[in-house]
């Protein structure tokens, strides 16, 4: 499950969908302390997306304005996708829809005094990950200081795995 940051650091996991055939998307953000407890989360809807990668990286650009809007100053940020964490690893250079978007994220990267990329495994992420699901059946929220109720088991799930 989760795993705790480094002291001083708040973790934000980010997550996306992509519905292929509509070429749309949602995204799902999640903020937690150094010791797992909930600060921000939100989720969104993409009216248009190009491919599951440019997904990905909106759904970080969102969670990067969430840490933003937080206050973050120290931040470790994981994603399940590979490509994703590589890339922004690589000063957010990629070729394709996603480069614009990676760009933003690389410039929004920079302005937190200690940004930390870190793939993670699809288990760790399943915050994220149902927050972006959630996105897609109900009312998107972008920002909310109590955590979705439907979001509540699986930060109960996480933080719990840890402590134990």
């Amino acid at each position: 499950g989760w795993t705790r940051p480094p002291l001083g650091f708040v973790k934000l996991n980010v997550d996306a969908s992509f519905d292929q055939d509509m070429l749309r998307g949602t995204a799902g953000a999640v903020l937690r302390d150094d010791k797992g407890r909930f600060i921000v989360g939100g989720n969104w809807k993409m009216d248009w997306c190009a491919d599951v990668l440019t997904a990905e990286a909106m759904a970080l650009r969102f969670g990067l304005l969430l840490a933003q809007k937080a206050g973050s100053n120290r931040l470790a940020v994981n994603s399940d996708n590979m490509e994703v964490i590589d890339t922004m690893k690589n000063g957010g250079h990629i070729a394709g829809a996603a480069a614009t978007v990676f760009d933003d994220c690389y410039f929004m990267a920079c302005d937190f005094p200690l940004v930390r990329f870190e793939h993670c495994n699809r288990k760790a992420n399943k915050v994220a990950h149902e927050i972006a699901r959630v996105a897609k059946f109900s009312e998107t929220r972008d920002w909310f200081e109590e955590p979705l109720n439907d979001i509540v088991i699986f930060l109960i799930d996480d933080v719990t795995i840890i402590t134990n």
